[in-house]
C-alpha cells in the first residue's frame, strides 16, 4: 500500500475563508513531509477546516496539484492537530496572547502538575486545574473555556477525520451535530444516515465496525430500513415501499455489508420500533417516509378544504360569455368550443386541471383565461385583482412569463423556500392574489405540492397546467397524474392539435410516441426533424458534425441544446460536453480558463446551476452564460471568481462553490424540461436499457419548437416507445378518491355531460338565469303592424 502524502507545518496566513462551509485557503511553513513530496518552505493549502490555530503545528494529509495560475498547492482531504513537543513550547502555547490571564509562571505551574498531556487532560476534565497553585476558579473556567472553543472543534474535526470522513464531509457533519457530534456517534453512528444527506448506509456501518457495534444492534437495522426507503422514494420516485419487499432489501442490504446473517424477526422488530418512533410510517401495506406521509395525506386535505370551504365565487355563464367575447376582442384569437368549454369549466372552479400535449393551445387558453380573470374582476380602489405565475423551475418560470408577457417566478421563491430551510420543518408563506396558474405540472414533487397547496388561501382561484404524458418529478410522487386520474378535480383534456395543422411534423411524432407509435416516415427527412443511425461510439463524431453544420446555419450555444439519457459512456453527458466545449468555444488567445474537479470553465462557456439558491433567484435546471473569469489576486475575496449571467441575473460563484456548476452544452432529458430551443439534438442509445422509456423519449422531442436531429439505432428508438415505464408507487390518486368520495365510472359520465352541457349551451330558468332570457325570443319576424 502507498505511503499517504502528508506535510507538517504552522499556519502562517489565511488568505480566504468562507464561514458557510468553512473554506479555507492558507499559507503554511513547512516543517516537514512525506519524502516523495518536495515543496518549499512554504505552500498555500486548501480544503475544509475548522478554526486553525497559529501556535500549533498540524499535519495534513493530502495531494500536491497544480494551480494553473498559483502552481503548486496542497489539497487536504484530512488532518490533525499536533500538540506541542516540548516542555518549553507547552508553556509557550499556553502563555500566549490567547488565554488571558495566564503567563509563564502559571503555565509553567500547569504544565508541572498535568504533565504533557495538559490540553487534553483540561478539555476532559472540568476539574484538571483544581490543585494548580494561584489559578483562581474564574481563571480556571475561562481556560477551558478557551480551549474547548478553539479546539473544542478542531478535535471534531480532527477525529472525523480519523474515522475516514474527507474534510468537506466532516464539515457537513458537524453542521447536523454540533459541538456534540462525537458524543452522539460513538453511541450511534447511524445517526448520518438519517441525519445527514450524501452518507450511505455503508459508511456509516463502517464507522459502527469501528466502534464494536454488533452486526444485530437495532440501531443499525433501523438505520439499514430507512435507508430502503429512502433509496425507493429518492431514487425511484415512489413514495411507499410494500412491507414484504422492504424487509427483503433491508436484508440484502446488511448482508452485503457485512457478513452476518440478521434473523428476519429481528428486522420485523426494528420496523415497529421505528414506527412507534416515528422514524418511519405506515398507511395500509405501505411504509413511507414521515415527510411523505404528513405530504400526501396533507394534499388530500388541502385539496378538499380548497374546493369546500373556498370564499371564491363562481361568475355566472352569461358573464362568462360576455367575458370571452370581450377577450376575444382583445387578444385576436377565435377560441373554438371545446377551448371555450375548457374556459369556462377553469373560471367556475376554485381548483381546475388543464392537461394537453404540445400543440395543443395550453398557452393560448391559459392567456384567455388570465385575460378572463381580470375582465371579470377589476379592480377596485382597495380591491386589486392579482395573478399569480409559477413554475417548478427558472427556466419554466421564464417561459411562462414570455409566454404571458406578465411576471412568474419558481415555485420555491413563491412560497418562501431558501437554501436553509429544512424539509420536515418548512412553514411557506401565505400567498395574496386572486388567481395562481401553475405551469409544468408533471415536474412538481409531492412535498413541493404539499407545501404550495399550504400557503394558498381560500379565496385564491387555482389553475394547474402541464403535459401529464412527460417525465415525472425528479423527487417522489407523480402528483399531476394522480390528480388527473383521480377525477376528483374538474380536468380539462386538450386533444385537437393546432401546431399540426400547421405542419409541425415535430408535434405529429410526439402525439404518435405518446400513443406508443413511431409514424411510418420516422427514419425519413422531413422539413424540422431528420434521423442519423449510428452506434454509442460513432455519437460524438456524429453530434460534432451536426453541431459544425448547425452553427454555419446561424444557431448557437443558446439556440440550440443537446440532449442525452446518462452522464457516463461515450455517447454520455460528459463525454459529449467536453467535446462540445472545444468546438463551441475553444480556448485562443488570451480567453481565461479556471479548472475545477472535472471541468475547465471558460468564458463564455455554457453552464447549468445544479443546486436551488431562491434568495439568489437560482435553481437547479437553470442555464447561464459565464460573463467574467477572475484570478485570485483580482478578487476581494482572494479566490478565483466566476460571474455567471443567468438571463439577466448575474451570479458570482468562488471556487468554494464551483460544484455548483457544471458544462451545459449537452444536459440530462430531466434537467431540460420546462425548456424549448429552436434546436435540439437527441443521442440515444441502448447503453443503459432503463433509460429507454416513452416518457423520456417524448420529453426530450417536445423541447425542440423548431428543429429535431434523431441520433441512434432506430431499434433503440422502438424499444423506447415500446417501453411505457413503470408507474410509481403512490397513494395520491387512492386517498383523493377516498376523501372525495367519488367513483370513477359515475364522474366519467358526470363529467361529460357536464362539458356536453357547456358546448350546447342550454339555459334553465332559475334566478341566476332569470334575467339571461331574451324579451323578443319568437319575435324575429313580428312588427306592430303585425299585431
Amino acid at each position: 500500500m502507498p505511503q499517504e502524502e502528508y506535510i507538517v507545518g504552522q499556519v502562517e496566513a489565511i488568505y480566504f475563508e468562507n464561514p458557510s462551509n468553512l473554506y479555507k485557503v492558507f499559507r503554511i511553513q513547512v516543517d516537514a513531509s512525506e519524502s516523495s513530496i518536495i515543496v518549499d518552505d512554504t505552500i498555500v493549502c486548501t480544503g475544509y477546516f475548522a478554526e486553525l490555530d497559529y501556535d500549533l503545528p498540524y499535519q495534513f494529509f493530502g495531494s500536491i496539484v497544480n494551480h494553473p495560475k498559483f502552481g503548486e498547492q496542497f489539497k487536504v482531504e484530512r488532518y490533525q492537530q499536533m500538540e506541542p513537543t516540548s516542555k518549553q513550547g507547552l508553556i509557550d502555547y499556553l502563555s500566549g496572547h490567547k488565554f488571558k490571564g495566564i503567563g509563564p509562571v502559571l503555565a509553567t505551574r500547569i504544565v508541572d502538575e498535568l504533565g504533557q498531556d495538559a490540553i487534553n487532560k483540561i478539555i476532559e476534565d472540568s476539574n484538571a486545574l483544581i490543585n494548580v497553585q494561584g489559578l483562581s476558579k474564574t481563571k480556571q473556567e475561562e481556560l477551558r473555556n478557551t480551549l474547548l472553543q478553539t479546539q473544542g472543534t478542531e478535535r471534531i474535526f480532527i477525529t472525523l477525520g480519523q474515522w475516514g470522513f474527507t474534510a468537506k464531509m466532516a464539515d457537513k457533519i458537524y453542521k447536523a451535530f454540533q459541538s456534540k457530534t462525537i458524543d452522539l456517534l460513538q453511541e450511534n453512528p447511524y445517526l448520518l444516515v438519517e441525519k445527514v444527506e450524501g452518507i450511505g448506509f455503508q459508511k456509516a456501518d463502517q464507522l459502527a465496525q469501528t466502534l464494536d457495534i454488533k452486526a444485530d444492534s437495532p440501531d443499525r437495522l433501523k438505520a439499514a430500513l430507512l435507508v430502503v426507503v429512502q433509496q425507493y422514494s429518492l431514487a425511484e420516485g415512489d413514495t411507499y415501499v410494500e412491507k414484504e419487499t422492504l424487509l427483503q432489501e433491508t436484508q440484502k442490504l446488511l448482508e452485503k455489508s457485512r457478513s452476518f446473517m440478521v434473523e428476519e424477526f429481528l428486522i420485523e422488530e426494528s420496523l415497529e420500533t421505528a414506527i412507534e418512533e416515528e422514524l418511519l410510517m405506515t398507511l395500509d401495506n405501505g411504509v413511507m417516509l414521515p415527510s411523505l406521509y404528513y405530504a400526501e395525506l396533507g394534499c388530500v386535505q388541502l385539496l378538499s378544504d380548497l374546493m369546500e370551504h373556498t370564499t371564491f365565487t363562481p361568475p355566472s355563464k352569461k358573464r362568462i360569455d360576455e367575458g370571452i367575447k370581450a377577450v376575444i376582442n382583445q387578444v385576436g384569437i377565435p377560441y373554438d368550443k371545446q377551448q371555450q368549454a375548457a374556459i369556462k369549466t377553469a373560471m367556475q372552479s376554485p381548483v381546475s386541471i388543464i392537461t394537453g400535449g404540445p400543440g395543443t393551445g395550453k398557452t393560448t387558453l391559459v392567456n384567455g383565461m388570465i385575460h378572463l380573470h381580470e375582465w371579470l374582476n377589476p379592480s377596485k380602489g382597495d380591491e386589486q385583482t392579482t395573478v399569480l405565475l409559477a413554475a417548478p423551475t427558472g427556466r419554466a418560470a421564464k417561459r411562462l412569463s414570455e409566454m404571458t408577457d406578465r411576471p412568474a417566478t419558481t415555485i420555491h421563491r413563491l412560497v418562501g423556500y431558501t437554501r436553509e430551510s429544512r424539509r420536515d420543518e418548512f412553514v411557506p408563506l401565505e400567498l395574496e392574489g386572486t388567481l395562481l396558474v401553475v405551469d409544468e405540472m408533471s415536474m412538481v414533487d409531492t412535498w413541493l405540492l404539499y407545501w404550495l397547496l399550504q400557503s394558498i388561501p381560500f379565496g385564491l382561484q387555482v389553475i394547474f397546467v402541464g403535459d401529464r404524458h412527460q417525465l415525472p418529478s425528479v423527487g417522489p410522487g407523480q402528483v399531476f397524474t394522480d390528480l388527473i386520474l383521480s377525477k376528483t378535480l374538474p380536468t380539462i383534456e386538450l386533444t385537437h392539435i393546432y401546431r399540426q395543422e400547421e405542419g409541425s411534423s415535430i408535434v405529429e411524432l410526439a402525439h404518435s410516441i405518446q400513443k406508443g407509435e413511431l409514424p411510418s416516415d420516422f427514419l425519413d427527412k422531413r422539413d424540422d426533424r431528420s434521423f442519423i443511425p449510428c452506434t454509442a461510439d460513432q455519437v460524438p463524431q456524429v453530434v460534432e458534425r451536426v453541431v459544425q453544420f448547425a452553427l454555419q446555419k446561424g444557431y448557437d450555444a443558446q439556440t440550440m441544446q443537446v440532449l442525452a439519457p446518462m452522464y457516463k459512456g461515450p455517447a454520455g453527458i460528459n463525454r459529449l460536453n467536453e467535446l462540445l466545449q472545444e468546438e463551441m468555444n475553444p480556448l485562443k488567445g488570451q480567453m481565461r480558463e479556471i479548472k475545477s474537479f472535472n471541468h475547465s470553465f471558460r468564458h463564455a462557456d455554457k453552464v447549468l446551476q445544479l443546486e436551488n439558491d431562491a434568495e439568489l433567484g437560482i435553481y437547479n435546471g437553470d442555464i447561464g452564460m459565464i460573463e467574467g473569469v477572475y484570478r485570485g489576486e483580482e478578487t476581494e475575496s482572494k479566490s478565483d471568481e466566476l460571474v455567471v449571467d443567468f438571463d439577466g441575473l448575474e451570479i458570482t460563484y468562488t471556487r468554494s462553490n464551483f460544484d455548483q456548476l457544471t458544462l451545459a452544452y449537452c444536459t440530462s432529458i430531466h434537467k431540460s424540461q420546462g425548456s424549448e430551443y429552436p434546436l435540439v439534438i437527441l443521442a440515444l442509445v441502448n447503453t443503459y436499457s432503463k433509460m429507454l422509456r416513452r416518457d423520456l423519449l417524448y420529453t426530450a422531442i417536445t423541447r425542440a419548437k423548431g428543429s429535431l436531429v434523431l441520433l441512434g439505432n432506430p431499434q433503440d428508438f422502438v424499444t423506447a416507445v415500446n417501453n411505457g415505464g413503470q408507474e410509481r408507487r403512490t397513494l395520491l390518486k387512492e386517498l383523493l378518491q377516498v376523501k372525495f368520495e367519488t367513483q370513477e365510472e359515475v364522474f366519467e359520465e358526470e363529467e361529460q355531460a357536464i362539458i356536453q352541457q357547456q358546448l350546447e349551451e342550454p339555459i334553465r330558468l332559475t334566478e341566476e338565469t332569470w334575467d339571461q332570457i331574451d324579451p323578443m325570443i319568437g319575435m324575429n319576424n313580428v312588427t306592430p303592424y303585425t299585431i
